[in-house]
């Protein structure tokens, strides 16, 4: 209980046994007993109470309402003695807000209430489909003519919370909790944590509570079973999507509450986590929203939901899009860093909380709201490491490559240093990841413990890949190829190019075939002409894989034919200096149609990460018959290659931040550069393109990236 004065066991019997006549000094004893049991809770509301200026009186209010009933006045001091920290924008919900789209949402809420609800199959029925198109046309559009008028202020929930609003709040929560037994199941801890609460999102707008939440939601969760916890998220998803149909795309330039879920085109997975869970929760439901510190490979991060079911296991869902399930196939937790749940009450054990005073904390983990819960979804281990670096810091962290973030690394997991031990340890460590163990200046300036590392499965610390000494390397991806695309390319062998003066190919000749995995770039398919010249040519898939996963497809022939119908084909990538010596200069591109025309087909889109592959055969027919000599081909690809023209910048990792080497603009398909020696690098492109991944040079002078 913190340094509250709580008596041990021991004194309480003592008390309880004292013999004495004397009833005075009894009573003297059990009232010092009383004052020395005043909670860890209330010393925690008296602080708010003492620092809530004007709003003292609202809350006040509250604890005075609840003075006869005990289960809601605890529960009312768990809300008031855990604002401390909650901090966000605001708006009291008014009529004068937007009355047009309150008197529209009345109504679409009504008719949609009838498709869903009393009457399922008219939904799908051309009435129910009617009525939903005169709503959209008639009244739904009406929506553009009136600006919302929320006003927005910005202040601890303790200054602005009225009693009436926390009044309705618990309340309805506590009639919750007596009409479902699923609800009276869940533990103290858990009913106020994931069904009492009435944040999900910390630091998002705040307008509704779950009284409003539920005066919409709840009528359509009345014929669920509230154990069926898959049907009741089934029925919220199906509500949010069909609420849709009424309305136009979102509207708006700020946040107007729980009817923005009315609205196209205006969440993302934050908004989205947001009012699913607490409309949810508002049901009964005990839900919570998380989020993952990263990804392994990619940029940015996800906001999901959770929730509890009867044995107690946490089952992952996305609302409006997933069931909830253990081991949820819509969030692969191979490609994932850790993983934060969102609290409401203070979780001490936070770099929040544990820092020395003024220590700098990094933004992502700079919340005294989140727990670790990263060993829910997947196997976590403790890590120990040395740590022999001056200074008085609590805490330090090991971070991941994002080339998003400015410094190109994201801190996803913190460790207690122990100076004695000179270590640290970190309780909540992914394998098979690959870390930058990392401090910080008081200013947030990045400095390292260690050299990075990487975890095998079981969580041991890999021998340290350091690359090459230094030199002049070649450099020809920024990214490593993806394995499911090389799978793509490889199931193309065996794919044939054949010709004919049939259209129907009923007699024609093989002319070529694609016999080895074809690479991440043009390259040429031969084609035997002893017959030709033919009129129509295909590219025939075989029946095992019957997709064109071609991004792009170009028929050349020799300009010596004296065709007319050519333009210049794309040369064939430069990939070292003698490259430059063996181009073709007779090579052009044979067309049956221009350009332009053909820039609808993927095949011929310029862009490698698009492709007919739905598709078992690609055509190409011309006028009259003529000679092919060579299909320029290149697969379906994640563009990640040089790309001749784009700007790049390279990145050597140098105690704590990436140090630039040199930036260029790429004129083939490889650039070079001097390297320091064992170095850690990050290709850059300025130009075009996201994905992006370390790597150093092996002793062949290879490419290695730090994920392959």
């Amino acid at each position: 209980m913190g340094d509250s004065k709580v008596p041990s066991l021991k004194n309480v019997f003592i008390v309880m046994k004292l013999k004495t006549k004397n009833k005075t000094l009894f009573f003297v004893l059990a009232w010092l007993l009383m004052i020395g049991c005043t909670s860890e809770m209330d010393k925690r509301v008296e602080t708010i109470l003492a620092i809530s200026g004007p709003n003292r009186s609202e809350l006040e209010t509250v604890l005075q309402h609840y003075r006869h009933e005990p289960q809601k006045l605890k529960a009312a001091k768990f809300l008031i003695a855990n604002m401390r920290y909650h901090h966000s924008p605001y708006s009291v919900r008014n009529s004068q807000q937007h009355p047009l789209l309150d008197s529209l949402t009345n109504l679409a809420d009504s008719l949609l209430y009838g498709l869903v609800v009393e009457n399922p199959d008219s939904l799908y029925s051309r009435k129910g489909f009617e009525l939903v198109l005169k709503f959209r046309v008639s009244d739904g559009e009406k929506i553009l003519e009136q600006p919302a008028n929320v006003l927005w202020r910005e202040d601890y929930d303790y200054r602005w919370i009225k009693a009436r609003q926390l009044i309705n709040h618990i309340d309805h929560v506590f009639e919750l909790r007596e009409q479902i037994e699923a609800v009276r199941r869940l533990s103290t801890e858990d009913f106020y944590e994931y069904v009492l609460s009435y944040r999900s999102i910390p630091d998002n707008p705040l307008i509704d509570l779950s009284d409003t939440y539920f005066a919409f939601m709840g009528k359509y969760m009345a014929d669920i079973d509230r154990d069926s916890i898959q049907k009741m998220v089934a029925r919220y998803n199906k509500v949010v999507g069909k609420c849709r149909n009424f309305f136009p795309p979102y509207p708006y330039k700020q946040a107007v509450g729980y009817q923005e879920l009315f609205f196209h085109g205006f969440h993302d997975c934050i908004p989205v986590a947001d009012y699913g869970v607490s409309m949810l929760k508002a049901c009964g439901l005990p839900v919570a929203v998380e989020f993952n510190a990263c990804y392994k490979q990619f940029q940015g991060r996800h906001y999901h939901g959770v929730v509890l079911d009867k044995d107690k296991n946490w089952l992952v869902f996305n609302p409006e899009s997933s069931l909830p399930a253990v081991g949820n196939t819509s969030y692969d937790m191979t490609k994932m860093l850790n993983i934060y749940r969102l609290m409401f009450s203070e979780q001490k054990e936070t770099p929040f909380f544990l820092e020395r005073d003024g220590e700098y904390i990094p933004e992502l983990l700079d919340s005294p709201f989140i727990r670790d819960v990263t060993s829910n979804m997947t196997k976590t281990v403790s890590l120990t490491l040395p740590y022999r670096e001056a200074g008085d810091n609590h805490l330090a962290y090991l971070a991941v490559f994002n080339g998003e973030t400015p410094g190109g690394i994201v801190p996803v997991t913190w460790g207690k240093i122990n100076r004695a031990k000179q270590s640290v340890t970190f309780a909540s460590v992914i394998p098979d990841r690959y870390y930058f163990p990392v401090y910080y200046s008081s200013f947030g300036k990045t400095l390292s413990f260690g050299a990075p590392f990487a975890l095998d499965k079981e969580g041991k610390v890999r021998k340290n890949e350091t690359g090459m000494q230094g030199e002049k390397v070649i450099l020809y991806r920024k990214y490593p190829e993806k394995q499911s695309l090389v799978n793509k390319a490889g199931m193309m062998i065996g794919t044939v190019i054949q010709a004919s003066n049939e259209p129907d190919f009923h007699s024609c000749d093989t002319v070529g075939v694609i016999a080895d995995t074809l690479q991440p770039y043009f390259q040429d398919i031969h084609l035997a002409m002893n017959k030709g010249p033919y009129r129509y040519y295909r590219i025939k898939t075989t029946g095992w894989y019957p997709h064109v996963s071609l991004a792009e497809v170009q028929f050349i022939t020799d300009s010596r034919y004296g065709y007319n119908n050519t333009i210049p084909a794309t040369p064939l990538p430069v990939l070292s200096p003698e490259d430059t010596l063996r181009q073709t200069t007779t090579d052009v591109r044979l067309m049956n149609e221009p350009l332009e025309r053909l820039k609808g087909k993927a095949e011929y889109d310029g862009n490698p990460q698009t492709s007919p592959e739905s598709s078992s055969m690609l055509c190409f027919m011309l006028k009259k018959p003529q000679f092919v000599t060579k299909v320029r081909m290149m697969p379906l690809n994640a563009d990640n290659g040089i790309v001749p023209g784009n700007r790049y910048e390279l990145y050597g990792w140098s105690n704590g931040k990436w140090k630039k080497i040199t930036s260029q603009q790429a004129v083939y398909h490889y650039i070079t550069a001097e390297v320091p020696p064992r170095s850690l690098l990050w290709l850059r492109n300025l130009t075009e393109g996201k994905e992006e991944l370390p790597f150093y040079i092996n002793g062949n002078g290879e490419q290695i990236f730090i994920y392959r």
